[in-house]
């Protein structure tokens, strides 16, 4: 039987990589002590009981029929209203519009923007499924690299040089998955500027913005002059440790919304309203969890970073934000695939290949940091032993 062009738009590297984390998966559900960094989820905390009283309460309510396509009207208003907090952008309810995730909320946002043959600029190493978010429409990726010299951060005027007639967005997602890479007001500014100048939308993912200090945060939505450009995807999934409950959203001009409205239509007709209420509760009340996975992170980081320092043929990543590290390879004689499979075969760690990240992502690796300090250091102490066995002699898969 034949299938549509978008079944080869969305398969490739970017799918591929994710081959070792579910294998990973998969033995540790069997009950294999696995240690597994290959995935941005904290293995051993759980949702704040709070929330989760919040949806029980809600389901014994009867909360779970039919609900409102954009989001209820209560949980819309109070992603407004941390919108505000966080940017300093005036939005309303009538500004956002619910999806399940993140993930979700870029996808159905590069549909209502994105035609065949357009172009659509992002800093590269990128996450692993933004090739198929984007190109699912029919546009087409350009990747600007970024270097570790330059703490991974963009550099606007390599993103203008990158710009033709045909782009239509660029992407920017700070604190950076998988660098950790958080970018500047003035990178921000010159960005929106451009965009502006252009014509071209600036979608800005911040699912991991509100793990950052305060000091620390900078969303393009807070320049003013940014609204008729600038589109916010973000999510509960990080900050309030709601991976598995789907929860994200999207920010922008009233029109998109409107559009946006249209597909969520034929594509979800409304998420479950237990799990909207329990958002609301998040939202609203919990104002604790962000730091608090902010802190752990700084502090894994600096253990995880500590324990594989100085060793021999590889290189650590470290940036300030988000909730990886990045591992480079590239002096060793085994490329990214090679090394996370023999890893995870010899020494039981699953960690993510960043070959589909990117042609520059090519020998780097992908480390989480969402596991407990002393699994992270056992983790250093396998990656240490591994490399060491490369360095010795030729690896044999």
């Amino acid at each position: 039987m034949k299938f549509s062009s978008v079944t080869e738009r969305i398969a490739g590297d970017s799918v591929d990589v994710w081959d070792v984390h579910y294998r990973g998966m998969a033995r540790l559900e069997a009950g294999e002590d696995i240690i597994l960094l290959s995935v941005g989820q904290e293995t051993d905390e759980q949702t704040p009981p709070l929330i989760v009283d919040a949806a029980v309460d809600s389901l014994r309510q009867g909360r779970h029929h039919y609900s409102a396509v954009a989001g209820i009207p209560s949980l819309r208003a109070a992603i407004a209203r941390r919108h505000r907090e966080l940017t300093g952008q005036t939005v309303g309810a009538d500004n956002c519009i619910v999806f399940a995730g993140a993930q979700n909320a870029l996808f159905a946002v590069c549909q209502c923007v994105l035609d065949h043959g357009d172009e659509v600029i992002l800093s590269e190493p990128y996450y692993t499924t933004y090739p198929a978010t984007v190109t699912a429409s029919g546009a087409r990726l350009v990747g600007v690299p970024v270097t570790a010299e330059n703490s991974f951060r963009i550099d606007p005027d390599a993103i203008a040089a990158a710009v033709t007639p045909r782009t239509r967005a660029i992407v920017l997602n700070s604190p950076n998955n998988p660098t950790g890479a958080v970018y500047t007001r003035a990178q921000f500014e010159a960005v929106v500027d451009l965009c502006l100048a252009k014509d071209i939308w600036l979608i800005s993912d911040e699912v991991y913005q509100e793990i950052l200090p305060a000091t620390s945060r900078f969303s393009p939505a807070s320049l003013e002059r940014a609204a008729p450009v600038c589109i916010t995807i973000s999510s509960l999934s990080k900050s309030h440790r709601m991976t598995g409950w789907r929860m994200g959203w999207a920010v922008g001009p009233k029109e998109l919304v409107g559009h946006l409205y249209n597909l969520s239509m034929c594509m979800s007709y409304g998420l479950p309203s237990f799990i909207q209420d329990a958002a609301v509760v998040a939202l609203e009340k919990d104002r604790e969890t962000a730091a608090t996975v902010g802190a752990a992170m700084d502090e894994r980081r600096r253990v995880f970073v500590d324990a594989l320092a100085g060793t021999p043929g590889i290189g650590v990543f470290s940036a300030e934000g988000g909730m990886f590290v990045v591992l480079d390879i590239r002096e060793l004689p085994v490329d990214g695939f090679a090394f996370a499979d023999g890893l995870l075969d010899r020494h039981d760690v699953a960690v993510l290949p960043c070959d589909g990240f990117g042609a520059s992502g090519a020998g780097l690796l992908r480390i989480s940091l969402c596991a407990p300090a002393e699994r992270l250091v056992v983790a250093a102490e396998r990656i240490v032993e591994y490399v060491e066995s490369i360095r010795a002699g030729p690896v044999k898969n």
